[in-house]
């Protein structure tokens, strides 16, 4: 047994923990203080009667199996497939039996976990297979995104697409009970694509599929990620129309965001906006075509789950920022070199500018298209007014990595700052549980009030120190 835990550990670290150390740090940082803050609204809504002690345990347990399925499908799975390769076959020869010892536990583990969360046992096999999905798509299998797409939206695509007497059939106990039969054969055959042992059709695909794995290996400061899959292809037109129109302005200020490339522009962003209307326009189409208890099901677990999730979008909505600002160093070099980069004395005015534009920019529409969803769906006020605390929660961590010295490598994030950004969250939300609790109130009202008005506070101190810093293209160069 301590050698397996020896081996786990030392597959951890390479894996994830040493190639990814800095993303290892944040994303743990991110999710700690998101945690914290969510059983401290937990907690809060227990002792106030309001949220019942088992409903406070599944979401807890929920959001941490979601942690660890982003932990593990973003940072572990990539660097797990490229340690599997036939050089390490012959060097560890007990690497591969430790991988499927440790990917199987994860996802009994993570299954059964979002299961619990989501109160829904009949869901078990679905989410099983779609935490199997995860991890596939994560290794480059460019087959399993229709499946997660077709059975994500099964609920209603089944009223679509099949006959009224075969619904009940397709989305009921029969249906649940067959998917569980499948699970176990289709959960081998998993775990056998993504560690195999060899042979000709493994050395076949492994090229193709190291070029998929960059998707998502793309945490470390040197590499420059290549927009790719549907989202990002369908974004690039309207990032090249806004880049023709820039460059016949010939605007300065929108330049110095162009040299960061199209994962840093506002445009990166319409895509998942459109998809998050379309699926609750979807949604609310499914509530008026069918009055069954499915569907209300469905749409209470939209309400109940949804806005932690989707204020998770929000809280992330700005790393790309400072992630683009190390990696395009030679671009924001070449920018310095022509006119289009404008007066050096006038640059961190500009970027400052455009990028708290963008930033506060995406944070509303995101607020916006969130709340439609939640009146597309008929949620309640309870609902929508949770919903737009944790937006104006997330919105406020989320600013605190805009601003800042980037000439010195100061700026954008880091350990120091994530572990502010996580201790002043937990702040506001222990103060707005106690206001709550002294007004005898919900908490959220206070939450939106103090989360607004310390970022104004926090914007305002990071603009001036970014006024005084250095010009801050090439970025890091005084580091």
């Amino acid at each position: 047994m301590n050698a397996a835990l020896q081996d786990f550990r030392l597959i951890w670290r390479a894996a994830a923990a040493q190639r990814e150390a800095q993303a290892v740090r944040t994303l743990g940082l991110a999710l700690g203080a998101v945690g914290l803050c969510a059983a401290v609204f937990i907690v809060g809504g227990v002792v106030h009667g309001g949220l019942q002690a088992l409903e406070g345990l599944r979401l807890f347990a929920g959001f941490v199996t979601l942690a660890l399925a982003l932990v593990w499908t973003f940072l572990f799975v990539p660097g797990s497939i490229r340690m599997n390769s036939p050089i390490n076959a012959w060097l560890l020869p007990r690497q591969r039996r430790r991988l499927l010892q440790m990917t199987t536990a994860y996802w009994l583990l993570a299954t059964v976990g979002m299961a619990f969360g989501l109160g829904l046992w009949i869901a078990l096999p679905a989410v099983a297979l779609s935490v199997l999905g995860l991890a596939l798509l994560s290794a480059g299998n460019k087959h399993v995104v229709f499946l997660l797409v077709v059975g994500g939206n099964w609920p209603w695509l089944a009223h679509v697409v099949l006959p009224p007497a075969w619904v009940d059939a397709a989305t009921g106990p029969v249906a649940a009970l067959v998917l569980g039969i499948l699970v176990v054969p289709i959960a081998a055959w998993a775990l056998r694509w993504l560690y195999p042992a060899g042979g000709d059709a493994f050395f076949e695909r492994r090229g193709d599929q190291m070029k998929r794995v960059a998707r998502f290996d793309q945490c470390g400061e040197d590499k420059q990620p290549v927009p790719e899959g549907p989202t990002a292809v369908g974004n690039l037109p309207f990032y090249f129309v806004a880049l023709r129109c820039d460059l016949k302005r010939a605007n300065p200020a929108a330049m110095l965001m162009h040299a960061l490339g199209p994962a840093a522009h506002w445009s990166a962003w319409v895509g998942g906006l459109v998809t998050l209307l379309f699926m609750g326009g979807i949604a609310r189409l499914l509530l008026k075509w069918s009055h069954e208890t499915g569907a209300q099901a469905l749409v209470d677990l939209m309400t109940n789950v949804g806005p932690s999730l989707l204020a998770l979008t929000i809280a992330f909505s700005t790393a790309q920022y400072s992630q683009q600002i190390r990696r395009t160093q030679g671009e924001q070099a070449l920018l310095r070199l022509t006119p289009l980069a404008g007066d050096a004395a006038l640059l961190n005015r500009r970027l400052a500018g455009r990028v708290l534009r963008q930033g506060l920019g995406c944070w509303a529409a995101l607020t916006v298209a969130m709340v439609a969803v939640l009146l597309l769906i008929d949620a309640g006020p309870d609902a929508l007014l949770r919903q737009l605390g944790l937006c104006s929660l997330a919105g406020q961590v989320a600013m605190m990595g805009l601003l800042g010295d980037y000439a010195s490598g100061a700026g954008g994030w880091n350990l120091m700052l994530g572990l502010r950004a996580g201790a002043l969250a937990v702040m506001q939300a222990l103060a707005a549980v106690g206001l709550a609790w002294i007004t005898g109130t919900t908490a959220w009202p206070w939450l939106i009030e103090i989360s607004l008005a310390v970022c104004l506070v926090q914007l305002r101190l990071d603009w001036r120190r970014m006024l005084a810093a250095p010009p801050a293209f090439p970025a890091g160069r005084l580091g």
